[in-house]
């Protein structure tokens, strides 16, 4: 898949809306270390509701890493 620019929230939506989100994955910071969860319990389970946007370090693909915080390009 080619690159484009892209943002967290262009990417989120890409996986909801134009992709299957059971093949995504969120890491986020969770005190000194990064805990992952599948998109779809990220975005449903109530004990990540308390989670800001901002503590997401990345986004991934079934392996493949699609968005990183700080990256100016993702892959799609």
């Amino acid at each position: 898949m080619g690159k484009r620019k892209g943002s967290l929230k262009e990417t989120l939506s890409y996986a909801m809306y134009r992709d299957n989100p059971q093949l995504y994955s969120v890491g986020y910071r969770d005190k000194d270390a990064i805990k992952r969860a599948s998109l779809a319990d990220f975005l449903t389970r109530e004990e990540f509701s308390d989670i800001p946007i901002t503590r997401i370090v990345e986004i991934r693909k079934e392996e493949t890493l699609v968005w990183q915080k700080g990256q100016k390009e993702v892959k799609r």
